[in-house]
């Protein structure tokens, strides 16, 4: 079974600075996951550190996805539709092989 991991970060790619505030971001990665056919995921808050294409070095909050019973076209959807929304230059994907089941 896999699970992805998602790291977002939420400064925009060209103001390199937070332009949609937390809230609104939690609401386009949750309508983003319906959009690619995810029904449950884990988001978590963090602070991340990003350097940009043109070497920009920017600290940001981050927004942690963490998707179980992951599939990977859905998962290809979901950062597509999220990267245009939240104007990233890019979302770091973990992939990890566990033992998950519902109980």
């Amino acid at each position: 079974m896999l699970k992805h991991i998602l790291y977002i970060g939420l400064n925009d790619k060209d103001t390199k600075q937070q332009e949609i505030n937390t809230i609104d971001a939690y609401k386009v990665i949750y309508n983003s996951l319906r959009a690619a056919g995810y029904d449950a995921a884990t988001i978590t808050e963090a602070r991340g550190v990003y350097t940009h294409d043109d070497g920009t070095v920017t600290i940001e909050m981050s927004l942690e996805v963490s998707i179980l019973f992951a599939e990977e076209a859905k998962t290809a959807a979901l950062v597509e539709l999220v990267k245009k929304a939240l104007n990233q230059e890019a979302i770091a994907l973990q992939v990890v092989d566990v033992d998950s089941r519902l109980v």
